[in-house]
């Protein structure tokens, strides 16, 4: 699957995989910042932005494949990962599946735990509804805890644009393969790499107990709960979460 991505700047590489139902904007301010002393590469997954759509379902391991495809293609060995919501799954997959390629991980706003039964049959829901519907469905569900108390009309405007824009039949495809997500737990019990840990105090999704299970299930984790913000910490909470993010990389990166 040829993805489309931004490459932006030298050094050490680092991949940054946007979440459902967003595309590689979202990582603007991130791509920006880190491009003085990193190389960074931003891709859309399978099915957002401008990469190629797949209907129905694609899972997690599926868009992890994309990326690893994406990496082999640009002669890049080695990187850290850094995902947020559902790109959090896929940097899981990534890492646990390649350790020895990534020398740093960030989860951002996401989870470890499987879907429950209750869970999956939502999102399998969801899914045929926005198949039917269009994104609206969609976005008014994330509605319902996407941003936080405080967040600015231009942060909630910008994300609102990003998510109608969004193919449908990409984003129920998603909806889907998050359906059948793995544990991600046992999986990463051994992983011996520095991980970044962010969430939102406001996050309903990643709230303080899904967080502290990420970070009680990692060998090497370092957390940051970032005040007041929802699920979107490098936007609502943009200098605070780039201060942190660019101190992290810079404190494990290899060169």
């Amino acid at each position: 699957m040829q993805l489309a991505f931004d490459d932006a700047g030298r050094g050490d590489c680092v991949v940054l995989i946007h979440g459902h139902p967003f595309d590689r904007t979202l990582w603007a301010p991130q791509l920006a910042e880190l491009a003085d002393g990193f190389r960074v590469i931003t891709p859309d997954l399978r099915g957002f932005g401008h990469s190629p759509v797949m209907p129905h379902r694609v899972t997690m391991r599926e868009y992890a494949a994309d990326v690893e495809e994406l990496l082999d293609g640009l002669g890049i060995a080695r990187a850290a990962v850094v995902g947020l919501s559902m790109g959090g799954l896929v940097a899981m997959e990534l890492a646990a599946f390649r350790a020895d390629r990534y020398w740093a991980i960030g989860l951002v706003a996401t989870t470890m735990q499987p879907p429950t039964a209750q869970d999956r049959a939502a999102r399998l829901e969801r899914a045929a509804a926005v198949e039917r519907d269009g994104m609206a469905v969609l976005v008014d569900y994330m509605h319902t805890g996407l941003y936080g108390p405080a967040c600015s009309p231009a942060v909630r405007a910008r994300v609102d644009a990003m998510m109608h824009a969004a193919p449908a039949a990409g984003a129920a495809a998603a909806l889907r393969g998050r359906a059948e997500r793995p544990d991600y737990r046992p999986l990463l019990a051994g992983l011996d790499v520095p991980a970044l840990v962010c969430a939102g105090s406001a996050d309903p999704w990643s709230d303080a107990a899904v967080t502290a299970e990420i970070t009680a299930s990692l060998r090497r984790p370092e957390t940051m709960i970032i005040d007041g913000v929802g699920h979107l910490p490098n936007l609502e909470a943009e200098k605070e979460f780039n201060a942190a993010l660019g101190d992290f990389l810079r404190a494990h990166a290899p060169g």
